[in-house]
């Protein structure tokens, strides 16, 4: 598909804009704010925020890309690479941006001699603006970030439904209010203690939980293989990371703990491929399903959490 023909176009003050876009600018900018703010509040060398902002947009938006192209699916096996730089053509991978905005931040710390922990820490928040922004303007793209069709009267008749011959979740809504969850939580985290690695490290956690659940609920078929999105898998695999860095922070003072978190991720990968068998070839109980998705991978999360906690109360 053509993004510039088929995106939405508003007027503002007489002025035509991409809505799309607009959204996306107004998420950045809100970033850049937050980056400058916690960047002075942590007292970071100068030059490092804008130097961290830039890379971290230019590999940010770099890897979106590249993510979208390796994994999509609709051109065969992988997009051909001569499509890879027609930036209006297909699409981007939000797992994608992610990976490249802490690519970029690794590369500013080290350029800069900064600490990464403390890089990284401000980023994970500060990118999440932008993320609620890009989430929130998706209801500008045709049948997009959808779930499945609604069973449940109650969602089908409430205000995140869409379509109304056959009502479905409007998935991005969901993503949006989680983004800005998020946001608050690492926000009051990162402001009762150091940046020392844990917000990153929580971010991790809670946003690839967070992603695994978000990804199963939206059924528009890009990214995916069967039944099991991909970037479901790379949400699952951001989790996993997360799980595996708590471990070894963690593991001296909880050890117990250590083990059955590690033990929770083949359970979780376990769990979740038959629940998303279930939920496209099945007509179980979808809200049911979703609940048991939702505590099988708050599991790993949730110990992931609290084997830093125990970290930072050994020190």
């Amino acid at each position: 598909m053509n993004l510039l023909e088929e995106a939405v176009i508003i007027e503002i003050f007489g002025v035509r804009v991409y809505a799309f876009g607009l959204y996306v600018m107004i998420g950045t900018i809100c970033s850049m704010i937050t980056l400058g703010l916690l960047a002075k509040a942590f007292q970071l060398k100068p030059g490092t925020a804008p130097l961290s902002a830039l890379l971290a947009m230019v590999v940010g938006v770099i890897c979106s890309r590249l993510v979208f192209c390796l994994l999509n699916q609709e051109l065969g096996q992988m997009t051909p690479v001569s499509f890879w730089p027609q930036l209006a053509g297909g699409g981007w991978s939000m797992f994608g941006l992610v990976g490249g905005v802490f690519l970029g931040g690794w590369a500013a710390s080290r350029i800069m001699k900064e600490k990464t922990a403390k890089v990284l820490d401000i980023l994970s928040v500060s990118l999440l603006p932008t993320i609620v922004a890009e989430r929130i303007a998706e209801n500008r793209i045709e049948d997009f970030d959808i779930s499945r069709a609604l069973d449940s009267p109650l969602l089908a008749n409430s205000f995140l439904a869409v379509g109304e011959d056959e009502p479905c979740l409007a998935t991005y809504y969901v993503a949006a209010a989680a983004a800005l969850v998020l946001f608050v939580i690492l926000l009051i985290r990162i402001s009762r203690q150091k940046a020392d690695g844990d917000t990153v490290i929580s971010f991790l956690l809670l946003f690839g939980a967070g992603g695994v659940v978000l990804e199963s609920l939206r059924y528009d078929r890009f990214l995916s293989i069967s039944f099991v999105g991909l970037q479901q898998i790379v949400a699952a695999v951001m989790l996993a990371i997360g799980v595996v860095i708590a471990f070894v922070r963690g593991r001296k003072q909880k050890p117990r703990l250590a083990v059955a978190a590690l033990i929770s991720l083949p359970l979780m990968v376990g769990i979740v491929l038959g629940l998303e068998f279930a939920l496209d070839r099945t007509t179980w109980n979808k809200m049911l399903l979703y609940a048991i998705m939702i505590l099988t991978v708050a599991a790993p999360a949730v110990m992931g959490l609290k084997l830093l906690n125990t970290d930072k109360e050994g020190k």
